[in-house]
C-alpha cells in the first residue's frame, strides 16, 4: 500500500472494527493489521514530520489499546475509538495539505 489516506481508511477501518472485536482472533488481527499500516508508514518516514508522525502513533496507540494490546490506562474501548478517530482525521488532514504543496 503506498497511497497515504488510503492508509488512513484503513486504519479508520480497523478502529471501526475495535468496536465490534469479539473474539482474541479479531482482537489480534486488528493490532497486527495496524502494525502493518504503521510500518508502511514508517517506511516513508523521512518524508513525514514530526507532527505527523506523533498523529500517526497516537491514533495506532489508540487501535491498540482498544483491542487490548497496549496499555488502555483505564479508558474504555469507544474513548479510544473515538480518539483514534479525532488523531487520524487530523493525519488526513496534514497529508492532504502536503500534497496540495508538493504541487
Amino acid at each position: 500500500m503506498n497511497d497515504q489516506l488510503l492508509m488512513v481508511d484503513r486504519l479508520e477501518e480497523l478502529a471501526d472494527l475495535a468496536l465490534e472485536a469479539e473474539n482474541s482472533f479479531e482482537r489480534a488481527t486488528i493490532y497486527a493489521a495496524t502494525q502493518a499500516i504503521k510500518s508502511e508508514f514508517g517506511a516513508i518516514e523521512d518524508s513525514l514530520d514530526g507532527y505527523t508522525l506523533e498523529k500517526l502513533s497516537s491514533a495506532c496507540w489508540s487501535i491498540r489499546a482498544s483491542v487490548g494490546y497496549d496499555i488502555a490506562n483505564d479508558h474504555s474501548v469507544d474513548q479510544h475509538v473515538s480518539w483514534a478517530h479525532g488523531q487520524l482525521s487530523v493525519l488526513r488532514d496534514l497529508i492532504k495539505e502536503r500534497k496540495v504543496l508538493e504541487q
